[in-house]
C-alpha cells in the first residue's frame, strides 16, 4: 500500500497539471538531471542540428546514417517502418514527392533514464514549397552505440495548436516598405505584423503626379476552415473586398472580389511573384467589373524603398501562445 505522503504528493501533482500549472520538480527526477552528462546533451543536440541541415538538403543516405539499424519509426497518420532501409527509402520517396521543404525543431526536454539512453520531446515544422507548414510532436529514442547516439525509435503525433503566426511565416518576406516609382506616378506598399503576431497588416497608396488618388489596407489571416490564407481589403472611398491565397512555389496567387462604393461588383486575380529577396511582381489579370472584362492587366515591379530599415523585413513578434518528418 502506498504511504500516505507518497499518495499525498500523486493527488497534488495531479491536481496541478489539471489546473495548468506545472508541478514541482520530483527529488528523484531532480537527481537525475543532476546527473545527466552535459557533453552527452551537446552530443545529441549535435545530432538534431545535423538531422536538420540534411533533411533540408535532401540527403536521405546521411539522415539513415543517424538510424540505427533496427529502428522503428511511427508517423502521426498511423504509418509504421522499421530498419534502417525503409527508413532511408521513406526519405528518399518524400523528398522527391515534395522537393524543397524544409524542417526545423523545437527541441523540449531531453532525458537521459540510463547513460546510454536519451528520451527527447519537442516539435517538428515542416514548410513545403506550396502550403501551409505543418506541425507534429514528437519523442525520439536514442541510444548510445560504440561512443555514438544514434536513433531508436521516433513516435510523431499531431499537433492541434499551430498558431497563426506560425502559419504566416510564410509570407513574412513581405514585411517592409515596398515602392513601384515610374515618372509619373508612385505606388507603395507597407507591411507589418499586427499587435498580436495573428496577422499582416498592409496599407497602399498610388500617387499620380505627386496627387493621392488611391489608399487602402489589406489584413492577412490563416483561416482554419478553408485551411487557407485569407485577405479583407478596405478602400479609401469606402469598397470592400476579400482574397484567397494559394502558393505556387515562389508565386502567391490570390482571388479578389470587391464592391465598389456605387454597388458595382469587381472581381481579379492577383498574382505576386518573388524575382528575389528584394524584387517582387505584382501583376493584376483576369480583371472584371460589373460584369464587363478589362482586357488590360496593371503590373508593378517592387523594390524595398530607398532608405527603410534593413532589418524591417526580418522582425517578427514572438507567437502569442511534410508531410513527413519523420520527427
Amino acid at each position: 500500500m502506498l504511504s500516505r505522503t507518497v499518495l499525498r504528493m500523486a493527488v497534488a501533482s495531479a491536481f496541478l497539471v489539471l489546473a495548468g500549472i506545472p508541478p514541482g520538480p520530483d527529488p528523484v527526477a531532480a537527481d537525475a538531471v543532476r546527473q545527466d552528462p552535459s557533453d552527452d546533451e551537446k552530443a545529441i543536440r549535435a545530432v538534431d542540428a545535423a538531422f536538420v541541415r540534411e533533411y533540408n538538403e535532401g540527403d536521405s543516405k546521411a539522415l539513415a546514417s543517424m538510424f540505427t539499424e533496427d529502428a522503428e519509426v511511427v508517423e502521426a497518420d498511423g504509418a509504421r517502418y522499421r530498419g534502417r532501409d525503409l527508413v532511408e527509402q521513406s526519405f528518399a520517396e518524400s523528398f522527391a514527392a515534395s522537393k524543397g521543404d524544409k524542417i526545423a525543431f523545437e527541441i523540449g526536454p531531453i532525458r537521459f533514464p540510463h547513460p546510454e539512453v536519451a528520451v527527447e520531446e519537442g516539435r517538428s515544422v515542416v514548410t513545403p514549397t506550396t502550403g501551409a507548414p505543418i506541425a507534429r510532436l514528437y519523442t525520439v529514442l536514442y541510444v548510445k552505440r560504440d561512443g555514438r547516439w544514434l536513433i531508436s525509435s521516433v513516435r510523431e503525433e499531431g499537433d492541434p495548436l499551430v498558431s497563426p503566426h506560425d502559419r504566416l511565416k510564410d509570407l513574412e518576406w513581405m514585411v517592409g516598405e515596398w515602392i513601384d516609382e515610374e515618372p509619373d506616378s508612385l505606388t507603395r506598399f507597407d507591411c507589418r505584423w499586427s499587435d498580436d503576431g495573428n496577422f499582416l497588416l498592409r496599407s497602399f497608396t498610388v500617387k499620380l503626379a505627386g496627387r493621392p488618388v488611391l489608399s487602402g489596407t489589406q489584413r492577412i489571416g490563416w483561416d482554419p476552415v478553408a485551411r487557407q490564407f485569407r485577405s479583407w481589403e478596405f478602400g479609401s472611398g469606402g469598397g470592400f473586398g476579400e482574397g484567397r491565397w494559394s502558393r505556387d512555389g515562389e508565386r502567391w496567387v490570390v482571388k479578389l472580389t470587391a464592391v465598389r462604393p456605387d454597388g458595382t461588383t469587381a472581381s481579379a486575380t492577383t498574382i505576386m511573384t518573388r524575382i528575389r529577396p528584394d524584387m517582387v511582381q505584382w501583376v493584376s489579370t483576369e480583371r472584371v467589373l460589373g460584369g464587363e472584362s478589362i482586357p488590360t492587366d496593371d503590373s508593378y515591379v517592387l523594390v524595398p524603398e530607398p532608405g527603410a530599415k534593413a532589418n524591417e523585413r526580418e522582425a517578427s513578434p514572438k507567437s502569442p501562445s511534410s508531410e513527413r518528418s519523420p520527427r
